[in-house]
């Protein structure tokens, strides 16, 4: 006898972010004149974004100034569905899939106070985690042509996390410093999918496979925090140690499932319900050197713990039933294994002057963290990535310029079809920029 499968899909779907620059749903980094240089920055972190980056930096810092830039991302991603079980029985288009393209942006803003010759503190808002994805690629079978609301996008997922992040630097000898921050983190999510139920024939009805569609919106706060280490053993040459903690998001959002079957049937419902984001811990060391006065080459290695995103759990304060099949239970709380696995990323960044114009590179390799069993089209983080960043940074006076483009290239996945993911072949990139502002007091 065939199982029913009956679980909501927003247990597959409470990790996603789209198209992604970062391991996981992480963004590259923060801070333009980072990013240029590939996120190699732990052992440099001489600008506000070391709140970010190595928060131990603000202790070398001796101006007190304000920024504020943005992100801007445009992605890109295909699926070529060459799996025969989602074409003839679950109605995936078959052939290559497109996602939708859109511009996402993300703002950032930072103040730092050095009026204290060893003590320096700031605060910073940015977002270091989100980016999205939209699909169409389910055609309603033909007895479902009743329905003048089954949803039009029904592949769907978007995630924004923003850090309101305070910093305090010690420089505890001329070159040593550390620096701590605190992350008060707000999460936004808003996902929607569909799933299949297996309906046994029941004459004159033939046997088939009925969606399930959801669409799920939470939000929630939660805390966090970093911290680094800064030694500058000669004046060329700088280290740094930085570290995130692992965190945890309390959601609560509602949820609208149901299940279409014909002629014009619906079953399903509404429920609030709550759940856990966990955001992962990090390690990572830097490497600074200036080779001439003007020019300085940076090295990071990272190391992202993913193995929090196990499993996820979803709780529904009101049970709903969302499987035609008789006798089926009602979906009051559930569990899905995610088994993600934890990653490296190498970045190689440097910076020169040139008559006042600042001129950047970066490289960076990052690994995926997501296992081909779980893969799916809504997790388009679909295999290690490389990197090519370039910017340009220049000053007037106490205002200052950034910007900086960034092409990430996405290693092509082939995924056989498994349980508990998307068979297929995946390809993805994206192309963004960024641009930030400052002003020295």
């Amino acid at each position: 006898m065939r199982k029913s499968h009956y679980l909501l899909p927003v247990l597959a779907l409470l990790m996603l972010s789209g198209y992604l620059h970062a391991g996981g749903f992480a963004l590259s980094g923060v801070g333009s004149r980072a990013t240029a240089m590939g996120g190699a920055f732990r052992g440099l972190s001489d600008d506000p974004s070391a709140m970010f980056w190595n928060p131990a930096g603000l202790g070398f810092m001796n101006e007190t100034s304000l920024s504020m830039g943005g992100t801007f991302i445009l992605p890109a991603a295909k699926w070529d569905n060459n799996a025969p079980v989602f074409t003839a029985v679950h109605g995936f288009q078959s052939g290559e899939n497109e996602a939708e393209k859109s511009l996402r942006s993300f703002p950032s803003a930072f103040l730092t106070m050095a009026e204290h010759p060893k003590l320096k503190y700031g605060l910073g808002m940015f977002v270091p985690y989100g980016l999205g994805s939209t699909w169409d690629v389910y055609t309603p079978p033909a007895y479902l042509a009743g329905f003048a609301d089954f949803p039009e996008n029904e592949m769907l997922s978007s995630i924004a996390i923003l850090d309101i992040h305070p910093s305090v630097a010690y420089q505890i000898m001329p070159s040593l410093s550390a620096g701590a921050g605190i992350s008060v983190f707000y999460g936004m999510i808003d996902l929607a999918s569909v799933r299949f139920t297996y309906s046994p024939a029941n004459p004159p009805a033939p046997e088939m496979y009925l969606p399930t569609t959801s669409d799920m919106s939470g939000s929630g706060l939660g805390f966090g925090g970093n911290l680094g280490l800064m030694w500058k053993p000669t004046p060329c040459l700088s280290l740094g140690f930085a570290a995130k903690l692992p965190a945890k998001i309390d959601m609560d959002g509602e949820i609208e499932a149901y299940t279409w079957f014909p002629p014009t049937t619906k079953v399903g419902g509404t429920s609030d319900i709550e759940t856990t984001l966990n955001l992962p811990g990090e390690i990572g060391l830097g490497i600074s050197y200036r080779v001439k006065p003007h020019w300085t080459v940076n090295l990071d290695y990272a190391y992202t713990m993913w193995d929090v995103l196990e499993k996820v759990v979803v709780d529904l304060e009101t049970p709903l039933t969302v499987s035609p099949v008789p006798g089926a239970p009602q979906l009051s709380s559930s569990e899905i294994l995610f088994n993600w696995e934890n990653t490296s990323r190498i970045s190689l960044g440097t910076e020169y002057d040139m008559c006042g114009n600042f001129l950047r590179l970066g490289f960076y390799y990052d690994q995926s963290p997501i296992p081909e069993a779980t893969q799916t089209i809504t997790l388009s983080d679909i295999g290690n990535k490389i990197s090519s960043n370039l910017g340009w940074g220049r000053k007037f006076g106490n205002i200052g310029i950034d910007a900086n483009v960034q092409y990430v290239i996405f290693s092509e996945r082939e995924v056989a079809q498994g349980a508990s993911n998307m068979g297929g072949i995946y390809n993805a990139s994206s192309l963004s920029g960024n641009i930030g502002l400052s002003y020295n007091f």
